[in-house]
């Protein structure tokens, strides 16, 4: 069966080549897969998706964005915990 219909799931190839064409690099160089991974690992999700629901896009939507602007790990570490715990 296929959930597609029901939820929209972003498979993970085409995420990667997405969040690389918003940092504006060219679809011959896209971001780093292993640093998806390392993003996805930040944010909780479960290990080796290859599928992702379009609220886990967008979070990683955030998460490009904020290193694309300067934003440090660190940082980013700090607001997801600011996150997980009521206080955003």
């Amino acid at each position: 069966m296929n959930h597609s219909t029901t939820h929209r799931e972003v498979p993970r190839r085409l995420a990667v080549l997405i969040l690389s064409q918003e940092r504006g690099r060219s679809p011959e160089c896209p971001l780093d897969p292993s640093l998806i991974s390392k993003w996805c690992a930040d944010l909780g999700f479960e290990l080796g998706l290859r599928y992702f629901t379009e609220d886990q896009f967008q979070q990683l939507r955030v998460v490009n964005q904020h290193y694309a602007s300067g934003g440090t790990r660190r940082e980013l570490l700090q607001k997801l915990r600011k996150i997980q715990n009521g206080n955003a």
